[in-house]
C-alpha cells in the first residue's frame, strides 16, 4: 500500500510512465474511463451533461467490466460522470474496483461529498481526486452552475487536501466566471494543488448551428 501511494506532485504514480510506455508496446488497454453516470446535480451552462434520468447501469455490470478490463491489462482508472458521487452505490462500486490493484482517479464537482463519503475516502483513497472548481463564490456559482455552491465546494477540497487526499483542480474558463480565474489559481496556489485549464466538458457546435447532437 505505501509503494501504490508514492505520487508525483500532480498525483500520479511514480512508476506510471514506465507502465503506460510498457503498455502501448504490447498492445494493452492500460487505462480506462468508466461514466458512472450521465446524471449531474450542477446545470453547467458549457456542458454537455444535461441529463436528469436515472439510467444507470447496475453496479454489478461495472464490477464485472472492471474485472475484465483487468484481465485484459487495465492498470489506471478513471471514475467520472455526469457526477459519479450522484450514486448511492458508488462506494460499492469503488470499492470493489480497488481491491483488484486499480489505480484510481475520480473526477468530481466536489459538492456532494458528505461526512460518510469522507470517511469512506479517507479509508480507501484514490490515487487522484480531480475537483471542477468553477469559480470563488456562490454568485459565480450560481450564474455558471446553477447552484451556489462555492463555499460548499470549497470546504469540502480544503477538507480533503488536510486529510491527505491528492487534490488536482479542474478549472472551466468561460464567460460566466472569467473574473474568477485568477481566484481559482491562486486558491490552488495557497493550499499546493495544481490547477489544469479544461475543455473536455464543452459541448461540440455542429455545421448546423445547434448544440447537444440535435437533429437539423
Amino acid at each position: 500500500m505505501e509503494e501504490r501511494m508514492r505520487t508525483t506532485p500532480t498525483g500520479e504514480p511514480l512508476w506510471s510512465n514506465y507502465i503506460q510506455r510498457k503498455g502501448m508496446r504490447l498492445g494493452l488497454p492500460i487505462a480506462g474511463n468508466f461514466e458512472l453516470t450521465s446524471r449531474c446535480n450542477f446545470r453547467c451552462r458549457m456542458c454537455y451533461i444535461h441529463d436528469q434520468q436515472n439510467t444507470d447501469m447496475p453496479a454489478e455490470d461495472w464490477i464485472a467490466i472492471g474485472k475484465s478490463a483487468v484481465e485484459q491489462g487495465m492498470v489506471f482508472l478513471l471514475l467520472t460522470g455526469g457526477e459519479p458521487f450522484l450514486r448511492p452505490d458508488f462506494p460499492r462500486i469503488y470499492e470493489a474496483l480497488y481491491k483488484m490493484g486499480l489505480v484510481i482517479s475520480i473526477n468530481t464537482n466536489g459538492s456532494l461529498i458528505t461526512d460518510e463519503l469522507f470517511d469512506f475516502l479517507v479509508k480507501h483513497p484514490p490515487t487522484r481526486m480531480n475537483i471542477s472548481l468553477y469559480g470563488c463564490s456562490d454568485e459565480t456559482y450560481q450564474r455558471l452552475c446553477g447552484v451556489p455552491a462555492y463555499e460548499q465546494v470549497k470546504n469540502n477540497i480544503i477538507r480533503l487536501k488536510k486529510s491527505g487526499i491528492n487534490v488536482k483542480l479542474n478549472a472551466s474558463i468561460t464567460p460566466y466566471n472569467a473574473e474568477d480565474i485568477e481566484g481559482i489559481y491562486a486558491f490552488g496556489e495557497e493550499y499546493q494543488m495544481p490547477v489544469q485549464a479544461t475543455t473536455y466538458m464543452y459541448p461540440p457546435v455542429r455545421i448546423n448551428g445547434c448544440q447537444y447532437g440535435c437533429s437539423p
